[in-house]
Protein backbone atom coordinates (compact mmCIF):
# COMPACT_ATOMS: atom_id res chain seq x y z
CA UNK A 1 0.00 0.00 0.00
CA UNK A 2 2.65 2.56 0.69
CA UNK A 3 6.36 2.38 -0.23
CA UNK A 4 8.56 3.90 1.43
CA UNK A 5 11.24 6.84 0.37
CA UNK A 6 14.96 6.42 1.36
CA UNK A 7 15.71 9.42 3.40
CA UNK A 8 17.70 11.97 1.37
CA UNK A 9 18.10 15.57 0.85
CA UNK A 10 17.23 16.22 -2.72
CA UNK A 11 14.96 19.48 -2.50
CA UNK A 12 14.63 19.62 -6.31
CA UNK A 13 11.14 18.82 -5.90
CA UNK A 14 10.53 19.74 -2.45
CA UNK A 15 8.02 22.28 -4.11
CA UNK A 16 9.53 25.29 -2.38
CA UNK A 17 8.60 28.30 -4.81
CA UNK A 18 7.95 31.36 -4.42
CA UNK A 19 4.34 30.93 -5.55
CA UNK A 20 3.40 27.24 -4.40
CA UNK A 21 1.11 25.18 -6.33
CA UNK A 22 0.30 23.52 -2.92
CA UNK A 23 0.82 24.73 1.09
CA UNK A 24 -0.73 24.11 4.42
CA UNK A 25 -3.38 26.68 5.49
CA UNK A 26 -3.83 28.39 8.81
CA UNK A 27 -7.57 28.61 8.80
CA UNK A 28 -9.09 30.93 11.72
CA UNK A 29 -12.63 29.19 13.17
CA UNK A 30 -15.77 30.86 14.57
CA UNK A 31 -14.40 33.97 13.06
CA UNK A 32 -17.52 35.62 12.71
CA UNK A 33 -17.99 35.71 16.54
CA UNK A 34 -16.35 35.75 20.01
CA UNK A 35 -15.96 32.62 22.09
CA UNK A 36 -15.10 32.18 25.45
CA UNK A 37 -15.09 28.12 26.17
CA UNK A 38 -15.03 25.22 23.74
CA UNK A 39 -15.56 21.96 23.70
CA UNK A 40 -13.45 19.22 22.21
CA UNK A 41 -15.05 15.35 21.46
CA UNK A 42 -12.58 12.89 19.59
CA UNK A 43 -14.39 11.09 16.90
CA UNK A 44 -11.39 8.49 16.30
CA UNK A 45 -8.85 7.01 18.62
CA UNK A 46 -5.95 8.49 17.31
CA UNK A 47 -6.81 12.55 19.11
CA UNK A 48 -4.50 14.21 21.24
CA UNK A 49 -3.32 17.24 23.00
CA UNK A 50 -0.83 19.46 24.35
CA UNK A 51 -1.50 21.74 26.91
CA UNK A 52 2.16 23.09 26.91
CA UNK A 53 5.22 23.64 24.22
CA UNK A 54 7.60 21.45 26.62
CA UNK A 55 4.53 18.85 27.30
CA UNK A 56 4.45 15.23 25.45
CA UNK A 57 1.12 14.39 23.63
CA UNK A 58 -1.25 13.16 25.76
CA UNK A 59 -4.10 10.35 24.10
CA UNK A 60 -7.34 12.14 24.09
CA UNK A 61 -10.42 9.66 24.45
CA UNK A 62 -13.29 11.53 26.04
CA UNK A 63 -14.78 15.29 25.58
CA UNK A 64 -12.68 18.21 26.99
CA UNK A 65 -13.98 21.36 27.92
CA UNK A 66 -11.83 24.39 27.53
CA UNK A 67 -13.18 27.82 29.58
CA UNK A 68 -10.93 30.35 30.93
CA UNK A 69 -7.87 29.27 28.88
CA UNK A 70 -4.49 31.16 29.81
CA UNK A 71 -2.17 29.20 28.01
CA UNK A 72 -1.94 27.96 24.12
CA UNK A 73 -3.53 24.29 23.66
CA UNK A 74 -2.47 22.08 21.18
CA UNK A 75 -4.94 19.46 19.51
CA UNK A 76 -4.94 16.79 17.03
CA UNK A 77 -6.38 14.04 15.73
CA UNK A 78 -10.22 13.67 14.09
CA UNK A 79 -11.93 16.02 16.28
CA UNK A 80 -15.50 18.23 16.65
CA UNK A 81 -15.12 21.53 18.16
CA UNK A 82 -18.02 22.94 19.67
CA UNK A 83 -18.53 26.71 21.42
CA UNK A 84 -20.53 26.87 24.11
CA UNK A 85 -24.59 27.26 23.20
CA UNK A 86 -23.80 26.90 19.26
CA UNK A 87 -25.71 24.10 17.59
CA UNK A 88 -23.47 23.82 14.78
CA UNK A 89 -19.86 22.49 14.97
CA UNK A 90 -16.43 21.70 12.86
CA UNK A 91 -15.49 18.41 12.64
CA UNK A 92 -11.93 17.35 11.00
CA UNK A 93 -8.96 15.43 11.22
CA UNK A 94 -5.60 18.15 11.52
CA UNK A 95 -3.72 19.95 13.89
CA UNK A 96 -5.92 22.62 15.92
CA UNK A 97 -4.74 25.36 17.67
CA UNK A 98 -6.69 27.48 20.61
CA UNK A 99 -4.78 30.63 21.59
CA UNK A 100 -6.39 32.97 25.00
CA UNK A 101 -6.68 36.72 23.32
CA UNK A 102 -7.99 39.62 24.80
CA UNK A 103 -11.57 39.14 23.16
CA UNK A 104 -11.94 35.65 24.09
CA UNK A 105 -10.51 32.06 22.41
CA UNK A 106 -8.48 32.26 18.95
CA UNK A 107 -9.14 29.11 17.42
CA UNK A 108 -7.34 27.95 14.08
CA UNK A 109 -6.77 24.70 12.17
CA UNK A 110 -3.99 23.76 9.96
CA UNK A 111 -5.12 22.74 7.04
CA UNK A 112 -3.77 20.99 3.46
CA UNK A 113 -4.86 23.37 0.74
CA UNK A 114 -6.21 20.85 -1.05
CA UNK A 115 -8.75 19.84 1.63
CA UNK A 116 -9.23 23.27 1.78
CA UNK A 117 -10.34 23.66 -1.90
CA UNK A 118 -12.69 20.44 -1.54
CA UNK A 119 -14.30 22.04 1.97
CA UNK A 120 -14.96 25.60 -0.24
CA UNK A 121 -16.39 23.37 -2.81
CA UNK A 122 -19.15 21.59 -0.51
CA UNK A 123 -20.23 24.88 0.61
CA UNK A 124 -20.48 26.72 -2.63
CA UNK A 125 -21.21 23.53 -5.33
CA UNK A 126 -24.61 23.07 -6.24
CA UNK A 127 -25.74 19.63 -5.19
CA UNK A 128 -26.27 18.33 -8.71
CA UNK A 129 -23.47 20.96 -10.17
CA UNK A 130 -21.84 19.33 -13.36
CA UNK A 131 -18.06 18.14 -13.30
CA UNK A 132 -17.17 21.02 -15.70
CA UNK A 133 -18.40 23.83 -13.43
CA UNK A 134 -16.99 21.52 -10.52
CA UNK A 135 -13.58 21.67 -11.81
CA UNK A 136 -13.45 25.02 -12.67
CA UNK A 137 -14.74 26.46 -9.42
CA UNK A 138 -12.04 24.04 -8.04
CA UNK A 139 -9.46 26.44 -9.98
CA UNK A 140 -10.92 29.57 -8.67
CA UNK A 141 -11.04 28.60 -5.06
CA UNK A 142 -7.51 27.33 -5.08
CA UNK A 143 -6.17 30.79 -7.05
CA UNK A 144 -8.31 32.61 -4.32
CA UNK A 145 -6.65 30.88 -1.34
CA UNK A 146 -2.98 30.74 -2.61
CA UNK A 147 -3.42 34.29 -3.52
CA UNK A 148 -4.64 35.80 -0.35
CA UNK A 149 -2.38 33.78 2.02
CA UNK A 150 -1.59 35.43 5.34
CA UNK A 151 -4.61 38.20 4.34
CA UNK A 152 -5.47 37.51 8.37
CA UNK A 153 -2.00 37.18 9.61
CA UNK A 154 -2.13 40.09 11.62
CA UNK A 155 -4.87 37.83 13.58
CA UNK A 156 -2.87 35.07 13.75
CA UNK A 157 -3.93 32.97 10.89
CA UNK A 158 -3.81 32.83 6.90
CA UNK A 159 -7.70 32.72 6.08
CA UNK A 160 -10.84 33.03 7.79
CA UNK A 161 -14.37 30.65 8.01
CA UNK A 162 -16.38 33.33 6.78
CA UNK A 163 -17.13 34.60 3.42
CA UNK A 164 -14.84 37.48 3.99
CA UNK A 165 -12.47 34.78 2.56
CA UNK A 166 -14.48 31.97 1.32
CA UNK A 167 -17.64 30.05 2.58
CA UNK A 168 -16.54 26.36 3.91
CA UNK A 169 -18.11 23.22 5.12
CA UNK A 170 -15.68 21.06 6.81
CA UNK A 171 -16.63 16.92 6.93
CA UNK A 172 -17.19 14.38 4.22
CA UNK A 173 -16.98 15.57 1.07
CA UNK A 174 -18.52 13.53 -2.06
CA UNK A 175 -17.43 11.58 -4.64
CA UNK A 176 -17.93 14.42 -7.06
CA UNK A 177 -16.00 17.25 -5.79
CA UNK A 178 -13.02 15.03 -4.70
CA UNK A 179 -12.94 13.96 -8.33
CA UNK A 180 -12.52 17.66 -9.30
CA UNK A 181 -10.41 18.50 -6.77
CA UNK A 182 -7.83 16.00 -7.99
CA UNK A 183 -8.48 16.38 -11.80
CA UNK A 184 -7.45 19.91 -10.90
CA UNK A 185 -4.63 19.44 -8.17
CA UNK A 186 -2.39 22.37 -7.88
CA UNK A 187 -4.26 23.86 -10.61
CA UNK A 188 -4.74 27.57 -10.69
CA UNK A 189 -4.77 30.64 -12.86
CA UNK A 190 -1.88 33.00 -13.97
CA UNK A 191 -1.67 36.51 -15.59
CA UNK A 192 1.98 36.43 -17.40
CA UNK A 193 4.50 35.66 -14.43
CA UNK A 194 1.61 36.41 -11.55
CA UNK A 195 -1.10 33.93 -9.73
CA UNK A 196 -4.39 35.92 -10.43
CA UNK A 197 -6.18 37.67 -8.35
CA UNK A 198 -9.64 36.55 -8.78
CA UNK A 199 -13.30 36.50 -7.32
CA UNK A 200 -16.75 34.52 -8.02
CA UNK A 201 -19.95 35.53 -6.88
CA UNK A 202 -22.95 33.77 -6.90
CA UNK A 203 -25.16 35.60 -9.92
CA UNK A 204 -23.74 38.56 -11.67
CA UNK A 205 -27.27 39.74 -12.86
CA UNK A 206 -26.44 39.07 -17.07
CA UNK A 207 -23.49 41.61 -16.74
CA UNK A 208 -20.33 41.04 -14.37
CA UNK A 209 -18.85 43.95 -12.66
CA UNK A 210 -15.33 45.32 -12.99
CA UNK A 211 -13.66 45.29 -10.25
CA UNK A 212 -12.13 48.22 -9.46
CA UNK A 213 -16.02 49.22 -9.14
CA UNK A 214 -16.51 47.34 -6.47
CA UNK A 215 -13.16 47.78 -4.79
CA UNK A 216 -11.26 51.01 -6.47
CA UNK A 217 -7.92 50.21 -5.48
CA UNK A 218 -8.01 47.28 -7.71
CA UNK A 219 -7.41 46.84 -11.05
CA UNK A 220 -7.10 43.54 -13.69
CA UNK A 221 -7.70 42.94 -17.41
CA UNK A 222 -8.86 39.68 -16.21
CA UNK A 223 -11.55 41.17 -14.11
CA UNK A 224 -13.86 43.40 -16.35
CA UNK A 225 -17.80 44.51 -16.62
CA UNK A 226 -19.28 41.90 -19.57
CA UNK A 227 -22.32 40.61 -20.48
CA UNK A 228 -22.97 37.47 -19.63
CA UNK A 229 -26.08 35.55 -21.06
CA UNK A 230 -25.11 32.14 -19.45
CA UNK A 231 -26.56 33.00 -16.12
CA UNK A 232 -29.48 34.83 -17.28
CA UNK A 233 -30.60 31.29 -19.41
CA UNK A 234 -30.07 29.73 -16.26
CA UNK A 235 -32.22 32.08 -14.02
CA UNK A 236 -33.53 35.36 -14.03
CA UNK A 237 -32.63 35.76 -10.46
CA UNK A 238 -34.99 38.70 -10.01
CA UNK A 239 -35.84 40.05 -6.63
CA UNK A 240 -37.51 42.64 -4.58
CA UNK A 241 -37.08 44.53 -1.00
CA UNK A 242 -39.40 46.25 0.81
CA UNK A 243 -37.31 48.76 3.32
CA UNK A 244 -39.95 51.26 5.69
CA UNK A 245 -38.36 54.53 5.90
CA UNK A 246 -38.32 53.75 10.00
CA UNK A 247 -35.88 51.39 9.47
CA UNK A 248 -34.00 53.32 7.35
CA UNK A 249 -33.85 55.91 9.66
CA UNK A 250 -33.17 53.38 12.85
CA UNK A 251 -30.47 51.70 11.08
CA UNK A 252 -28.93 55.43 9.81
CA UNK A 253 -28.48 56.08 13.46
CA UNK A 254 -27.14 53.09 14.02
CA UNK A 255 -24.51 53.47 11.43
CA UNK A 256 -24.04 58.00 12.73
CA UNK A 257 -25.27 58.61 8.82
CA UNK A 258 -26.40 62.34 8.59
CA UNK A 259 -29.29 61.89 6.74
CA UNK A 260 -32.00 64.75 6.83
CA UNK A 261 -35.31 64.10 8.59
CA UNK A 262 -37.31 63.07 7.41
CA UNK A 263 -36.87 61.44 4.23
CA UNK A 264 -38.85 62.59 1.18
CA UNK A 265 -36.78 61.27 -1.40
CA UNK A 266 -33.97 58.71 -2.53
CA UNK A 267 -32.32 57.70 -6.00
CA UNK A 268 -29.20 56.79 -7.07
CA UNK A 269 -26.59 59.52 -8.60
CA UNK A 270 -23.69 57.04 -9.82
CA UNK A 271 -24.04 53.81 -11.43
CA UNK A 272 -20.52 51.70 -12.01
CA UNK A 273 -19.60 50.31 -15.60
CA UNK A 274 -22.18 47.40 -15.16
CA UNK A 275 -24.81 49.63 -14.25
CA UNK A 276 -25.05 48.76 -10.68
CA UNK A 277 -25.79 51.40 -7.82
CA UNK A 278 -22.73 53.15 -6.88
CA UNK A 279 -23.84 55.87 -5.02
CA UNK A 280 -27.70 57.28 -3.94
CA UNK A 281 -28.61 61.07 -2.90
CA UNK A 282 -31.22 60.80 0.05
CA UNK A 283 -33.66 64.05 0.15
CA UNK A 284 -35.82 65.85 3.06
CA UNK A 285 -36.43 69.46 3.67
CA UNK A 286 -33.46 70.22 5.62
CA UNK A 287 -31.13 69.03 2.78
CA UNK A 288 -29.56 65.91 0.93
CA UNK A 289 -26.84 63.21 1.65
CA UNK A 290 -24.77 60.61 -0.29
CA UNK A 291 -24.56 57.43 0.67
CA UNK A 292 -22.50 54.84 -0.92
CA UNK A 293 -24.48 51.79 -2.53
CA UNK A 294 -22.57 49.60 -0.97
CA UNK A 295 -22.72 50.69 2.64
CA UNK A 296 -26.34 51.17 2.51
CA UNK A 297 -26.58 47.31 1.39
CA UNK A 298 -24.37 46.24 3.94
CA UNK A 299 -25.85 48.07 6.87
CA UNK A 300 -29.69 47.06 5.71
CA UNK A 301 -28.22 43.17 5.59
CA UNK A 302 -26.77 43.06 8.95
CA UNK A 303 -29.83 44.70 10.15
CA UNK A 304 -32.49 43.01 9.03
CA UNK A 305 -30.97 39.92 7.43
CA UNK A 306 -28.15 39.51 5.05
CA UNK A 307 -30.20 38.25 1.62
CA UNK A 308 -32.98 41.76 2.33
CA UNK A 309 -30.69 43.59 -0.45
CA UNK A 310 -29.33 40.86 -2.66
CA UNK A 311 -26.80 42.85 -5.04
CA UNK A 312 -26.08 46.78 -5.76
CA UNK A 313 -27.69 45.68 -9.69
CA UNK A 314 -30.96 47.65 -8.87
CA UNK A 315 -33.83 50.49 -9.45
CA UNK A 316 -35.33 51.82 -6.10
CA UNK A 317 -37.91 54.37 -5.32
CA UNK A 318 -39.94 55.33 -2.59
CA UNK A 319 -43.87 55.12 -2.06
CA UNK A 320 -46.40 55.33 1.12
CA UNK A 321 -43.07 55.36 3.22
CA UNK A 322 -41.33 52.54 2.11
CA UNK A 323 -38.69 52.20 -0.09
CA UNK A 324 -38.90 49.09 -2.83
CA UNK A 325 -36.14 48.00 -4.60
CA UNK A 326 -36.39 45.81 -7.79
CA UNK A 327 -33.16 43.89 -8.21
CA UNK A 328 -31.42 41.31 -10.21
CA UNK A 329 -28.06 39.10 -9.41
CA UNK A 330 -26.84 37.54 -5.94
CA UNK A 331 -23.61 39.15 -4.38
CA UNK A 332 -20.62 41.39 -5.42
CA UNK A 333 -20.78 40.97 -9.40
CA UNK A 334 -16.93 40.32 -9.87
CA UNK A 335 -15.25 37.47 -11.37
CA UNK A 336 -17.13 33.79 -12.28
CA UNK A 337 -20.70 34.00 -11.89
CA UNK A 338 -21.43 30.51 -10.58
CA UNK A 339 -24.88 30.73 -11.97
CA UNK A 340 -22.76 30.84 -15.69
CA UNK A 341 -20.66 28.71 -14.91
CA UNK A 342 -23.32 26.04 -14.12
CA UNK A 343 -25.05 26.86 -17.79
CA UNK A 344 -21.94 26.91 -19.16
CA UNK A 345 -21.31 23.53 -18.26
CA UNK A 346 -24.77 22.03 -19.12
CA UNK A 347 -24.01 23.49 -22.66
CA UNK A 348 -21.29 21.28 -22.85
CA UNK A 349 -18.73 24.24 -21.91
CA UNK A 350 -15.22 22.67 -20.86
CA UNK A 351 -13.58 23.99 -17.15
CA UNK A 352 -10.94 25.86 -19.37
CA UNK A 353 -13.47 27.27 -21.74
CA UNK A 354 -15.74 28.38 -18.42
CA UNK A 355 -12.52 30.01 -16.96
CA UNK A 356 -11.66 31.60 -20.37
CA UNK A 357 -15.21 33.10 -20.52
CA UNK A 358 -14.83 34.73 -17.05
CA UNK A 359 -11.05 35.68 -16.32
CA UNK A 360 -9.55 36.49 -20.16
CA UNK A 361 -6.17 36.95 -20.21
CA UNK A 362 -5.25 34.44 -17.98
CA UNK A 363 -4.43 31.01 -18.59
CA UNK A 364 -4.55 27.37 -16.36
CA UNK A 365 -1.61 25.72 -14.97
CA UNK A 366 0.41 24.62 -11.90
CA UNK A 367 2.99 27.36 -12.83
CA UNK A 368 3.21 30.09 -15.02
CA UNK A 369 4.05 28.47 -17.65
CA UNK A 370 0.35 26.30 -17.95
CA UNK A 371 1.60 23.61 -16.79
CA UNK A 372 -1.29 21.12 -16.67
CA UNK A 373 -2.01 17.46 -16.23
CA UNK A 374 -1.31 15.30 -18.95
CA UNK A 375 -3.46 11.46 -18.72
CA UNK A 376 -2.86 8.39 -21.02
CA UNK A 377 -3.89 5.00 -21.21
CA UNK A 378 -1.43 2.12 -20.74
CA UNK A 379 -3.58 -0.99 -21.37
CA UNK A 380 -6.28 -0.55 -18.90
CA UNK A 381 -3.52 2.14 -16.35
CA UNK A 382 -4.72 5.53 -16.43
CA UNK A 383 -0.77 7.72 -16.30
CA UNK A 384 -1.21 11.22 -14.72
CA UNK A 385 1.15 13.67 -15.50
CA UNK A 386 2.00 16.99 -15.61
CA UNK A 387 5.36 16.47 -18.58
CA UNK A 388 5.27 13.10 -19.89
CA UNK A 389 8.04 10.81 -19.51
CA UNK A 390 8.56 7.83 -21.97
CA UNK A 391 10.74 5.87 -19.43
CA UNK A 392 8.14 6.14 -16.86
CA UNK A 393 5.67 5.10 -19.42
CA UNK A 394 7.38 2.18 -20.58
CA UNK A 395 7.96 1.16 -16.55
CA UNK A 396 4.23 1.18 -16.08
CA UNK A 397 3.48 -0.74 -19.02
CA UNK A 398 5.94 -4.03 -18.16
CA UNK A 399 4.92 -3.49 -14.37
CA UNK A 400 1.26 -3.88 -15.20
CA UNK A 401 1.83 -6.83 -17.31
CA UNK A 402 3.86 -8.25 -14.92
CA UNK A 403 1.20 -7.86 -12.49
CA UNK A 404 -1.42 -9.23 -14.05
CA UNK A 405 0.49 -12.45 -14.54
CA UNK A 406 1.33 -12.22 -10.73
CA UNK A 407 -1.94 -11.27 -9.62
CA UNK A 408 -4.55 -12.42 -12.35
CA UNK A 409 -7.75 -10.48 -11.25
CA UNK A 410 -10.74 -11.96 -10.17
CA UNK A 411 -14.08 -11.10 -12.23
CA UNK A 412 -13.80 -7.70 -14.24
CA UNK A 413 -10.22 -6.41 -14.75
CA UNK A 414 -9.04 -3.12 -12.00
CA UNK A 415 -8.10 0.15 -14.10
CA UNK A 416 -5.54 2.08 -11.43
CA UNK A 417 -4.93 5.36 -11.87
CA UNK A 418 -1.50 6.39 -11.30
CA UNK A 419 -0.46 10.04 -10.78
CA UNK A 420 3.02 11.50 -10.49
CA UNK A 421 3.50 14.12 -8.19
CA UNK A 422 5.56 17.14 -9.64
CA UNK A 423 6.30 18.01 -5.87
CA UNK A 424 6.62 16.46 -2.80
CA UNK A 425 4.29 18.92 -1.71
CA UNK A 426 1.70 17.51 -3.40
CA UNK A 427 2.40 14.20 -3.41
CA UNK A 428 1.83 14.55 0.51
CA UNK A 429 -1.56 16.24 -0.51
CA UNK A 430 -2.99 13.94 -3.16
CA UNK A 431 -2.32 10.73 -1.00
CA UNK A 432 -2.91 12.20 2.27
CA UNK A 433 0.53 10.55 3.14
CA UNK A 434 3.85 11.72 5.01
CA UNK A 435 6.54 12.90 2.32
CA UNK A 436 8.92 9.83 3.83
CA UNK A 437 7.52 7.69 1.69
CA UNK A 438 8.06 6.63 -1.90
CA UNK A 439 4.56 6.11 -3.08
CA UNK A 440 1.28 5.30 -1.37
CA UNK A 441 -1.79 2.91 -3.30
CA UNK A 442 -5.85 3.56 -1.68
CA UNK A 443 -7.94 1.40 -4.09
CA UNK A 444 -7.34 2.41 -7.17
CA UNK A 445 -5.65 5.53 -6.98
CA UNK A 446 -2.03 5.20 -6.70
CA UNK A 447 0.28 8.22 -6.25
CA UNK A 448 4.15 8.77 -6.95
CA UNK A 449 6.98 10.84 -5.46
CA UNK A 450 8.55 13.37 -8.32
CA UNK A 451 10.54 11.33 -10.97
CA UNK A 452 13.78 12.71 -9.73
CA UNK A 453 13.56 11.42 -6.27
CA UNK A 454 12.25 7.49 -7.29
CA UNK A 455 15.35 7.89 -9.65
CA UNK A 456 17.64 8.62 -6.65
CA UNK A 457 16.12 5.70 -4.84
CA UNK A 458 16.32 3.15 -7.10
CA UNK A 459 14.59 1.50 -10.31
CA UNK A 460 11.07 2.58 -11.23
CA UNK A 461 9.46 -0.40 -12.72
CA UNK A 462 10.12 -2.67 -9.41
CA UNK A 463 8.40 0.55 -7.45
CA UNK A 464 5.20 0.61 -10.11
CA UNK A 465 4.84 -3.31 -9.82
CA UNK A 466 4.65 -3.63 -6.12
CA UNK A 467 1.63 -0.57 -5.92
CA UNK A 468 -0.28 -2.33 -9.13
CA UNK A 469 0.05 -5.66 -7.42
CA UNK A 470 -1.68 -3.52 -4.21
CA UNK A 471 -4.33 -2.23 -6.44
CA UNK A 472 -4.71 -5.57 -7.58
CA UNK A 473 -4.75 -6.81 -4.28
CA UNK A 474 -6.90 -4.76 -2.71
CA UNK A 475 -9.58 -5.11 -5.69
CA UNK A 476 -10.13 -8.96 -4.28
CA UNK A 477 -9.76 -8.24 -0.82
CA UNK A 478 -12.64 -7.36 2.42
CA UNK A 479 -12.18 -6.16 5.67
CA UNK A 480 -11.47 -9.85 6.91
CA UNK A 481 -7.90 -9.68 4.87
CA UNK A 482 -5.60 -8.59 7.64
CA UNK A 483 -3.23 -6.03 6.46
CA UNK A 484 -0.36 -8.40 7.31
CA UNK A 485 -1.54 -10.46 4.41
CA UNK A 486 -2.00 -7.79 1.96
CA UNK A 487 1.13 -5.80 2.59
CA UNK A 488 2.52 -9.00 2.89
CA UNK A 489 1.39 -10.66 -0.52
CA UNK A 490 2.25 -7.17 -2.25
CA UNK A 491 6.31 -7.53 -1.02
CA UNK A 492 6.45 -11.15 -1.69
CA UNK A 493 5.08 -11.38 -5.34
CA UNK A 494 7.19 -7.85 -6.17
CA UNK A 495 10.31 -9.48 -4.93
CA UNK A 496 9.86 -13.10 -5.48
CA UNK A 497 13.00 -14.24 -5.91
CA UNK A 498 14.64 -12.49 -2.64
CA UNK A 499 15.07 -15.05 0.23
CA UNK A 500 13.50 -15.86 2.84
CA UNK A 501 14.24 -13.78 6.40
CA UNK A 502 12.28 -14.82 9.11
CA UNK A 503 10.42 -12.15 10.63
CA UNK A 504 11.48 -10.05 13.83
CA UNK A 505 7.30 -9.91 15.31
CA UNK A 506 4.44 -11.38 15.53
CA UNK A 507 1.42 -11.27 13.43
CA UNK A 508 -0.54 -8.94 16.39
CA UNK A 509 2.53 -6.62 16.21
CA UNK A 510 2.72 -6.49 12.45
CA UNK A 511 -0.78 -5.79 11.99
CA UNK A 512 -0.50 -2.83 14.54
CA UNK A 513 2.38 -1.25 13.35
CA UNK A 514 1.66 -1.29 9.82
CA UNK A 515 -1.81 0.13 11.09
CA UNK A 516 -0.38 3.18 13.20
CA UNK A 517 3.64 2.65 12.60
CA UNK A 518 4.88 4.96 15.53
CA UNK A 519 8.01 5.94 13.58
CA UNK A 520 9.38 5.38 10.27
CA UNK A 521 11.90 2.52 10.95
CA UNK A 522 8.73 0.18 13.05
CA UNK A 523 7.12 0.61 9.80
CA UNK A 524 9.62 -0.33 7.69
CA UNK A 525 10.39 -2.93 9.53
CA UNK A 526 6.56 -4.15 9.45
CA UNK A 527 6.58 -4.29 6.08
CA UNK A 528 9.71 -6.78 6.03
CA UNK A 529 8.41 -9.07 8.23
CA UNK A 530 4.68 -9.17 6.61
CA UNK A 531 6.32 -10.32 3.38
CA UNK A 532 8.38 -13.15 5.03
CA UNK A 533 5.02 -14.38 6.86
CA UNK A 534 3.73 -14.67 3.63
CA UNK A 535 7.00 -16.38 1.60
CA UNK A 536 7.06 -18.81 4.81
CA UNK A 537 3.11 -19.72 4.28
CA UNK A 538 3.75 -20.02 0.79
CA UNK A 539 5.93 -23.37 1.43
CA UNK A 540 2.55 -24.72 2.89
CA UNK A 541 -0.63 -22.87 0.96
CA UNK A 542 -0.66 -21.91 -2.76
CA UNK A 543 -1.43 -18.35 -3.84
CA UNK A 544 -4.71 -19.35 -4.64
CA UNK A 545 -5.27 -20.36 -0.86
CA UNK A 546 -4.57 -17.17 -0.11
CA UNK A 547 -5.95 -15.13 -2.29
CA UNK A 548 -9.27 -17.08 -1.18
CA UNK A 549 -7.56 -16.04 2.51
CA UNK A 550 -8.32 -12.04 1.25
CA UNK A 551 -12.05 -12.43 0.78
CA UNK A 552 -12.72 -14.56 3.28
CA UNK A 553 -9.82 -14.42 6.18
CA UNK A 554 -7.04 -16.21 7.52
CA UNK A 555 -8.35 -19.18 8.89
CA UNK A 556 -7.92 -19.73 12.65
CA UNK A 557 -5.89 -22.95 12.41
CA UNK A 558 -3.18 -21.40 10.23
CA UNK A 559 -3.26 -17.81 12.63
CA UNK A 560 -2.87 -20.19 15.70
CA UNK A 561 0.26 -21.84 14.15
CA UNK A 562 1.39 -19.07 12.46
CA UNK A 563 1.71 -17.51 16.22
CA UNK A 564 3.28 -20.27 17.82
CA UNK A 565 6.24 -20.73 14.35
CA UNK A 566 6.79 -17.04 14.59
CA UNK A 567 6.87 -17.15 19.05
CA UNK A 568 9.39 -20.02 18.58
CA UNK A 569 11.31 -18.03 16.04
CA UNK A 570 11.41 -14.99 18.33
CA UNK A 571 12.42 -16.61 21.70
Amino acid sequence: MKRLLLLVCLLVASGRAQQPSATTISLGLFTTRTIHSLTVTPLETNAWVQTCASCRHSELHTPLHFDHVDHIVHLGGHLRIQSEGDVSAFGAAGVYTIVPTSSGLRVTLQLPSERYVAAVLSAEAAPDEPAASLEALAMTARTFALENLHRHRAEGFDLCDSTHCQALHLGPVRPAIAQAVRNTTGISLWNGSRRASIYYTQHCGGVSEDVSGRWPAEHASYLISRADPYCLRRSPASWQAKISLTELTRIATEQRWKLPTPITGIHITQHTASGRAKLLEVSGPTGTAQISASSLRFAINRALGWNRIRSDLYTVVMADGMLLFTGHGYGHGVGLCQAGAFQMAIEHHTAAEILAFYFPNTRPGLTPAGDLWHSESIGGVTLRTITPDLELTKAVQLAWQRALALMPPVGETPQPTITLAPTTELFRQISNSPGYLLAVTRGDQITLQPLPILRHNGLIEPLILHELLHSLIESQSTNKAPLWLREGLAEALADINSPYTPPRSSPATIEAALANPPTLSVYRQAHQDAGAIVRSLGHTYSLTVMRQWLRDGVPPLVLEKLQATTTSSLD
